[in-house]
Order: structure tokens, then sequence, then C-alpha cells
């Protein structure tokens, strides 16, 4: 019986130390967890590394945008400079024309002045050659010095008339002519002498002699 009653109380000891050794190796301390403190600074970092990205994107998009504003005013600058380059070109053809017909018309109204200058001087000595012709043909066919006229050299042929008065005429005075076969005043083929109105046609005379002053002029 005593036996018996020992072995559970031997049995009882294991147990005890079991009990007691065991609740040590269970509950043993776990070393502290060390936290990561470069984490937290790390994503500060890369955010504000992402900030500043995204802020040099903006800044750049705005950059561009400024960047593009400014070539499209350039753009229409260089658009309106060309169009005023043109309309600069257009009207200086067009003063260059202008100034070539201005210059034409100078050259072609000089030219016209020119010819009607030409014409007008041409006119006028036809017109001078027949007044001289025809002054001479008066000169010689009036006739008032004493003298001998051949006909049809000194003289034209024709009738000559005198109203017996001249510049070198004397008052009262005569006249006298005559009518010649030559230039010899002896070779006598008509003659008178008279102190008023006379007509003689010399048409068949060599030669006709006038003295006294008397103006005879050609009437026929």
């Amino acid at each position: 019986m005593q036996s018996s009653n020992q072995s559970p109380a031997i049995h009882d000891r294991p147990t005890q130390q079991c009990l007691t050794s065991s609740p040590t190796q269970a509950y043993s301390p776990v070393p502290p967890v060390t936290r990561r403190r470069w984490v937290k600074p790390l994503l500060f970092t890369i955010g504000a590394i992402v900030l500043l990205f995204v802020g040099v994107g903006i800044g750049a998009a705005s950059q561009q945008s400024t960047i593009n504003s400014y070539k499209h005013q350039v753009a229409a600058l260089q658009g309106q400079v060309s169009t005023e380059r043109a309309d600069v070109t257009s009207e200086q053809n067009k003063l260059t024309a202008a100034q070539q017909s201005a210059q034409n018309a100078v050259s072609a109204a000089n030219a016209k002045a020119a010819a009607q200058y030409a014409a007008r001087e041409a006119a006028a000595q036809k017109l001078l050659h027949k007044l001289q012709h025809e002054q001479g043909i008066v000169q010689k066919s009036t006739i008032s010095a004493d003298g001998v006229y051949v006909v049809g050299k000194d003289i034209p042929a024709g009738t000559y008339h005198t109203s017996g008065a001249g510049a070198n005429a004397s008052p009262g005075g005569q006249c006298y002519f005559a009518t010649l076969n030559s230039t010899n005043t002896e070779d006598i083929s008509d003659n008178n002498n008279f102190n008023g109105p006379e007509t003689v046609d010399v048409s068949g005379a060599y030669a006709f002699q006038i003295s006294g002053g008397c103006t005879w002029a050609k009437a026929g």
C-alpha cells in the first residue's frame, strides 16, 4: 500500500518539474522590434522629388505655352511684314510704271512738239520764199529809177501804168518812156514825154526806158 502511495508522489515530481520548467520556456522574452527610421524621410524625399518633377512639368508646360504664344505672335508679325513688303513692292512698281509713262509722255510730247515746230518752220520758210518771190516780182514789176530795163530779165513782160507822179517826179515836170528794140537808147520802137497818166505795153519790146521820176507798176 505504501509503495503504491509513494509511486504517485514520485510521478508527481517530474510533473511538477515539468510544470515549473515549461513556463520558463514558453514565456521567454521576445527581442524588441527595431523600427526603420529611414523609411519616413525616404518617403518625404520621394514625395518632394515627385512634386519637383510635377512642378517642373507644369513650369515647362507653361513655358512651352508662352513660347508657342510668342511663336504665333512672331508668325503674325512676319505675315504683316510680308504683306507690307508686298504692298511696298506694288507701290514701287506703280511708281516706276507712272514714271516710265510720264517719261514716255514727255518724250512723245517733245517729239510731237518738235514735229510741229519742224512743220511750222517748213511752212514759214515756204511762205517766206513765196513772199520773197512775190516781193521780187513786185519789185521787178514796179520801177521808178531812170534807166533801161530788159523785158523778161529786169522786168516781166506785160502792161505798165503810171499816174504821172512818183517819189522822184518833179512837180509839174514831164516824164519820159521809150520801148526799145535793143539796149541802145537810139533804137526806139515807141516813146513819149508826158506829165499825166500813161499806160505802155512792153510785151513786144526788148527793153523799156524810163526817166523823169515817175513810178511805173505792172498792171497786166
